[in-house]
């Protein structure tokens, strides 16, 4: 039986790529008035939460080189970009294979205990599935941003 947390893994991705499969590519760089991003931003930065976050603190080897992360970590915009970013059908096709990825690397290992816990407000991150658990949080906020940001778009 599949864990649950792999399961809500699953659902919080595919919620994420259908909120990003209806966007013309002439819109995902648009940063409308009241935001500090745009939606490859936001994409990417999904993206490299789970390999900075999760990846970085178990010793594991993600698919992202430091300078992919270094576009989309927190506090970075897009209007500090000083090189063209990763492309946004990258990112996508990245987004698409990360879970099976995650999942792969992580079944069987969700209750190891991270080598250094993170405290987030009361919530304490001391295992994978504590780590995984953040990022589909993280991920639902950042889907909610680029819902968001469609809106504002007109999208």
């Amino acid at each position: 039986m599949a864990e649950a947390i792999f399961e809500q893994l699953r659902f919080t991705r595919a919620y994420t790529l259908r909120a990003l499969s209806s966007i013309s590519k002439e819109v995902v760089d648009v940063i409308p008035a009241g935001f500090n991003n745009n939606i490859r931003w936001n994409a990417g930065h999904v993206l490299g939460a789970y390999e900075q976050l999760l990846y970085t603190n178990t010793g594991e080897t993600g698919q992202l080189s430091k300078d992919f992360i270094d576009f989309f970590k927190g506090g970075t915009k897009p209007s500090d970009w000083q090189e063209e970013p990763p492309a946004y059908e990258e990112i996508i096709t990245l987004l698409e294979q990360q879970v099976e990825q995650v999942i792969s690397t992580y079944e069987g290992r969700l209750d190891e205990v991270i080598p250094k816990e993170m405290k987030l407000g009361s919530f304490e991150i001391k295992t994978v599935r504590d780590m995984i658990s953040f990022n589909i949080f993280h991920e639902g906020l950042h889907t909610g941003l680029i819902n968001g940001l469609k809106r504002s778009l007109g999208k």
